[in-house]
């Protein structure tokens, strides 16, 4: 597998995110993926506040709210994160929220790229970052994604000893983002699309979700104490 950066100008506000992709990506190949991230999605959708509104629009845009000590635990999209996903860096004096309808643009921006290149098969993540329990720093994680399975499953499959499988799936989705967002960084790289060659993915036109409910979540226990 094989991740290329494309690096580009900076985007701004209400920029044309369509247009935006369609300079900086000058080839694509069968088999490809896109990852392209949340910031510039939500940018091109003016999904910016003023600094002094971050309180506000964490509240506004978050499920379920639990304060720490450090920063607000927040429930958002059927998953937790922090601060409900609104980010200062790289925002100029701004905050920027999560883009809307995110799995609705990856659709928008794979018709898109699979018409101009005449593809077949071709998929699209759309990434961002998240904190994971017990681990310091960040990793890269998707909102959305379209053209591909974002599972593999190995129930009922065999390992090297014979064992069958009766649970094991693993998330294609995640490991492509996380692997993105390594190359693209999350300071002053100004990458923010790269593109992922040769992925061990199975493509297809349906939408299948990561995400489920916490009640059924192998953590449902910790969920208990959350705020009403």
């Amino acid at each position: 597998m094989k991740i290329v950066a494309i690096k580009t100008p900076i985007f701004k506000e209400k920029d044309n995110l369509k247009k935006f992709i369609n300079k900086q990506i000058k080839t694509l190949e069968e088999g490809d993926i896109v990852a392209v991230t949340s910031k510039i999605v939500a940018m091109s959708q003016g999904r910016t506040g003023k600094l002094n509104e971050k309180e506000k629009l964490i509240k506004q845009n978050s499920k379920k709210i639990i304060n720490t000590p450090w920063v607000p635990l927040t429930f958002v999209d059927q998953e937790w994160c922090i601060n409900a996903g609104i980010d200062e860096s790289n925002a100029k004096n701004k905050i920027i929220l999560l883009p809307k309808d995110p799995f609705g643009v990856a659709k928008q921006i794979q018709k898109n790229l699979k018409k101009r290149f005449s593809l077949k098969k071709l998929g699209v993540i759309i990434t961002d970052t998240k904190s994971m329990p017990l681990r310091v720093g960040t990793i890269g994680k998707p909102i959305a994604y379209a053209g591909f399975n974002p599972l593999k499953s190995y129930i009922g499959k065999k390992d090297l000893f014979g064992r069958k499988s009766r649970l094991t799936q693993s998330n294609i989705a995640d490991a492509l983002a996380a692997s993105a967002i390594l190359v693209m960084g999350e300071g002053d790289e100004q990458i923010p699309m790269v593109i992922i060659k040769g992925a061990p993915v199975e493509f297809i036109n349906k939408k299948i979700k990561l995400a489920h409910p916490p009640e059924t979540d192998i953590y449902a226990w910790l969920y208990k104490k959350m705020p009403r």
